[in-house]
């Protein structure tokens, strides 16, 4: 069976400005090339999106230690 870890596929995506800005942000802030923060920003998004399906909901912790849920918008 193949390695799906070696199976490299191509991809071209056209990006707005403020789309560039975030990538470059992301990259930046986590340390990674541009390539690396696209598979990491994908593999957050199918993360959230499965959290979602089962129906769960998402928190953050904010400075003040009070929790606040995520909304997303469809």
């Amino acid at each position: 069976m193949e390695d799906s870890a070696a199976t490299v596929r191509r991809a071209t995506v056209s990006l707005r400005e403020r789309d560039e800005r975030n990538l470059e942000k992301v990259a930046d802030m986590a340390g990674l090339n541009k390539n690396d923060a696209i598979r990491k920003s994908l593999a957050t998004e199918a993360f959230f999106l499965d959290v979602r399906k089962e129906g769960s909901d998402v928190y953050v912790k904010g400075k003040d230690g009070v929790f606040r849920e995520i909304k997303f918008v469809d």
